[in-house]
């Protein structure tokens, strides 16, 4: 069955609302598109629908700034990724609808309490690269959502604000190249996800824009704040659905 206006309306939003975060820093796409559009079209088609869109804003990012990309971290973490991503999927085919949901909403809980909290791990070695970049291929294809266990990891090597944005933009817009072709051969493209897809698309060039603006003029703590925020009020959004639903 197709999506209704309203579901289209909530994806387009959601859309719009990652691009801005992910053209300002980076990162923060699947966290807050992902929660909002499994309850506006389902979790499955959402992270399908999320890697579509994402790989659009992710790779405009890793474009843009490709010159301070940490390429040896980037290439562990993609390693890493590629083992992980076809494991994801499996777990994405045999998990029901309502304990993805909940999945999803306490991996965005999970980091948004390390991230306040101010939490930062010993400081990582090449394996620990690798691990992070598989952790974070499980989640991509499974949930939708890979940021936390990166995010986390460049956060402990204290990955200056340029490197940590390039970097992760560069391993998500090439894993989802990749995680696009394992959703393909697992046949989980349907009409809602790509009628979702077309509709909602014009909203990333949109949040693009203020996302680039936004990164001229906003704190960077106060971004860090904000970020905070939305990822709990996104968390909250997706439990509130799995139990009233």
């Amino acid at each position: 069955m197709d999506p209704s206006a309203g579901a289209l309306v909530v994806v387009a939003v959601a859309v719009f609302m990652g691009s801005t975060l992910n053209s300002l820093s980076g990162f923060g796409f699947a966290l807050v598109t992902v929660p909002l559009m499994a309850v506006a079209v389902g979790p499955k088609e959402a992270v399908v629908l999320s890697a579509i869109v994402g790989l659009f804003s992710n790779s405009g990012v890793a474009v843009r700034y490709r010159a301070d990309t940490d390429r040896p971290v980037a290439a562990r973490l993609l390693a890493g990724s590629v083992v992980g991503m076809p494991l994801g999927l499996l777990v994405l085919q045999r998990i029901d609808e309502d304990p993805l949901k909940v999945a999803i909403a306490l991996v965005v809980l999970a980091t948004a309490g390390l991230l306040a909290a101010g939490w930062t791990p010993p400081p990582p070695t090449r394996a620990v690269d690798v691990g992070a970049g598989f952790l974070s291929g499980v989640l991509n294809t499974s949930i939708g959502i890979s940021g936390p266990p990166v995010v986390l990891l460049l956060q402990a090597k204290g990955t200056r604000k340029a490197s940590f944005r390039a970097t992760i933009a560069t391993l998500f817009a090439i894993a989802g190249v990749i995680a696009l072709v394992l959703f393909a051969i697992g046949d989980r493209y349907t009409r809602s996800v790509w009628l979702a897809a077309v509709v909602a698309l014009p909203a990333w060039p949109l949040g693009w824009l203020l996302g680039a603006t936004l990164h001229r003029r906003v704190p960077e703590e106060r971004f860090r704040v904000l970020v905070l925020v939305l990822m709990v009020i996104t968390a909250s959004i997706t439990l509130f659905s799995v139990f009233t639903g």
